[in-house]
C-alpha cells in the first residue's frame, strides 16, 4: 500500500485487506505530513511501515515490492476505493498466470459514489486498448488506471530491473515490461468503490489529462 497523506483511509483500508491468507501488510509511507504512519502502525499487529523518500507513486511501490517476503504480491491503494474481499478472485487466477490485474469497467461492481465518470472511465480504456494494441496476441486490456493488482514473486523478480518509472504513470510501465519479458497477465473486474479522503491525481480534470498524456507517450516509447 503505497501512502501519501492517506491518515481518513489507512485504518479501514489495512482492516479491510487484513484477511486470514495475508501475512504482511507493508505500508509504504512517501513522506506523509499527516498522521499516516502512526495510524498505520496501530491498525494492525501484521502491519509493516516502510519509509520511501523518493517521492512518487511509482517509488513508492518499488519500494513496497521489494520489502515484500511472500510468493504472492498484491498491490492495493490506501484510500478504501478497493475491497480486500477481491483479493480472492486475485489469487484464484493467480495459479494459471503471472500477474493478474484488476480492472474498474463493471458497471455492476461500481459504487455510486466511485471516482470514475466518462472523462476517466474512456481515458483509461482508450489507453488500455493502445497497449493491448501493440501486444495484441499476448493480452486484453480495459483498464490501465487500476492499481488493484497481484503477481508472483517469481515473475517480479523477473521485471523489477527493467523498472524507470517513479511516478503516477508507474502502473502501465508494469504491464508493458511485464508483456515485453513474456510474463502471462489476465484482467479480471474487482469493486470499485468511493474513495476516502483527496485524491492527488483525479480530483483535477487536467492533472489526470497530463497524466494521460504520459502513459500515451510510455506506450509509445518504451
Amino acid at each position: 500500500m503505497p501512502a501519501f497523506n492517506e491518515e481518513k483511509g489507512i485504518t479501514q483500508t489495512i482492516k479491510d485487506f487484513a484477511q486470514p491468507y495475508v501475512d504482511e501488510i507493508i505500508v509504504v509511507d512517501n513522506n506523509s505530513s499527516d498522521n499516516t504512519a502512526k495510524l498505520a502502525r496501530k491498525a494492525h499487529r501484521r502491519v509493516k511501515l516502510v519509509e520511501e523518500k523518493k517521492q512518487g507513486y511509482g517509488h513508492s511501490l518499488q519500494r513496497g515490492m521489494k520489502e515484500a517476503k511472500g510468493d504472492i504480491i498484491i498491490l492495493t491503494e490506501s484510500d478504501a476505493t478497493f475491497s480486500g474481499k477481491d483479493m480472492e478472485k486475485l489469487l484464484s487466477y493467480i495459479g494459471d498466470t503471472d500477474m493478474v490485474l484488476g480492472t474498474r469497467v463493471t458497471e455492476e461492481l461500481l459504487d455510486k459514489e466511485a471516482k470514475m465518470d466518462w472523462f476517466l472511465f474512456y481515458g483509461n480504456l482508450f489507453i488500455a486498448k493502445l497497449i493491448q494494441l501493440r501486444f495484441w496476441h499476448k493480452t486484453r486490456l480495459t483498464d490501465v488506471g487500476c492499481t488493484f493488482r497481484a503477481i508472483r514473486k517469481d515473475a517480479y523478480l523477473r521485471i523489477v530491473k527493467e523498472f524507470t518509472v517513479g511516478g503516477s504513470h508507474f502502473s502501465p510501465e508494469m504491464i508493458i515490461v511485464a508483456l515485453k519479458k513474456g510474463l502471462k497477465t489476465v484482467e479480471i473486474p474487482v469493486h470499485y468503490k468511493e474513495r476516502v479522503g483527496n485524491s492527488k491525481i483525479t480530483s483535477n480534470r487536467w492533472k489526470s489529462f497530463k497524466l494521460g498524456l504520459k502513459m500515451i507517450q510510455l506506450i509509445l516509447t518504451r
